[in-house]
């Protein structure tokens, strides 16, 4: 009997000693690395001061995000626990320049920059994270004549018969953010070829330079044809019908849409052909019946203009292999051209930027599919003559209204 309970006293102590010593090596703390995040600035005046720098660093692993304070310039030191994370800088530039009378000017800029998948380790032989920032232009400003995507309606929504899933509401609305009257021909609206919330991003090595869209479209027109005047829109849809009074009058959660000034049709048994609504051109789809839009708001869009833009996708086809090894076709769209950008991921959810940070530093986006929700951009001020401008500062984040409520052809000041 003794000889037994010795026994299991000695698997009783050794079962304990077996959990403390698991529990230490467990509990062993994460290395702490001490580090630099410097701000590296692009296409600013030389000489410029950076001034009031934020950086927020979010852990990849735990969704932790921690913020930091720049005590002055363009740098800030911190300590970190080995890890991934993402460096989100905020901050303002000043720069002295000469204006059109010769008299000296000083301006000053908001700057913003993100720098994504960074591995943090005790072992890094260079221990400065370089973030590239870029001046976030308001609307009407660089390469953008204030053409901006107001809203993005792609989530779908549910009938209230039958309660069925239905994408054929969708619609994208472009705005006119200017003071003058701009032509829609052709203007051209793509849909990224990936998705935020998949990695990796097969195009990450190219996407400082161009975006990569798996559908495009564009307005049709001799340069002339379709005048837009300020604070107007051109609505765009697949179905510009009133799905109201074609299915269902007593239906809240469906849409007028024959307001649409132009449908995206494709020639397929699914699509239906409005005759008295302009059609845009198709340039490329990967569809091979038609072009839905992200319902699980996941994929970027970008407005892009160019000359001659059939022979421009003639020449900027790209095939490379995607995440599961299969050919991955898509039109490279130079960054340049691009007008306007609207990059969309849950928070929860995402894992690659589909767009360069140039373009759109942050993601707008819909809590669920077809919850009959859009993105709508925020509204900046109202001109004197009633005029809506919407807010514009290349950050998808703080532009837009995430689930919204749709509204087509609406211009209002909240």
């Amino acid at each position: 009997m003794k000889k037994k309970v010795f026994q299991s006293a000695f698997y009783i102590s050794l079962i304990l000693f077996m959990s403390v010593w698991s529990s230490c090596e467990s509990d062993d703390p994460i290395p702490a690395v001490e580090l630099t995040a410097k701000v590296e600035l692009t296409g600013v005046a030389t000489g410029s001061t950076v001034d009031e720098l934020t950086i927020k660093v979010k852990s990849i692993q735990t969704g932790v995000t921690k913020e930091f304070i720049a005590d002055a310039k363009d740098e800030i030191s911190m300590t970190l626990e080995e890890g991934v994370y993402n460096f989100e800088a905020t901050g303002k530039i000043s720069y002295a320049y000469t204006d059109y009378e010769g008299q000296e000017q000083t301006k000053t800029e908001s700057i913003a920059g993100l720098t994504e998948n960074i591995s943090i380790s005790s072992t890094m032989a260079n221990r400065t994270v370089a973030i590239q920032a870029f001046i976030t232009n308001s609307s009407g400003t660089g390469n953008n004549p204030a053409w901006v995507i107001k809203e993005i309606y792609s989530a779908g929504t549910k009938t209230s018969v039958g309660n069925k899933n239905y994408t054929n509401v969708q619609f994208v609305e472009i705005y006119n953010n200017s003071g003058e009257t701009l032509y829609a021909d052709g203007l051209a609206i793509g849909e990224t070829g990936v998705i935020s919330s998949s990695q990796p991003n097969y195009y990450a090595a190219d996407m400082a330079e161009s975006t990569f869209v798996h559908t495009l479209y564009s307005v049709p027109g001799d340069g002339t044809k379709y005048p837009v005047e300020p604070g107007k829109s051109i609505l765009i849809a697949p179905y510009p019908i009133n799905h109201p009074a074609e299915f269902d009058p007593v239906d809240n959660k469906l849409l007028d849409l024959s307001i649409a000034d132009f449908q995206w049709y494709d020639d397929h048994r699914l699509a239906l052909q409005v005759p008295e609504v302009p059609d845009l051109v198709k340039h490329y789809s990967y569809s091979a019946t038609i072009w839905i839009l992200t319902t699980q708001t996941n994929r970027g869009f970008v407005l892009f203009k160019t000359d001659n833009i059939a022979d421009y996708v003639t020449e900027n086809m790209d095939i490379r292999k995607n995440n599961a090894g299969n050919d991955a076709t898509a039109v490279r769209l130079d960054n340049a051209k691009v007008l306007d950008a609207v990059d969309m991921g849950h928070p929860d959810k995402i894992k690659v930027k589909t767009i360069s940070p140039s373009l759109d530093l942050g993601f707008t986006y819909c809590s669920e599919t077809f919850s009959g929700k859009s993105v709508r951009r925020k509204v900046s001020h109202v001109e004197s003559d009633g005029r809506v401008v919407y807010q514009d500062t290349n950050n998808s984040s703080v532009d837009f209204i995430t689930d919204a409520d749709p509204q087509p052809k609406q211009f209002k000041a909240s």
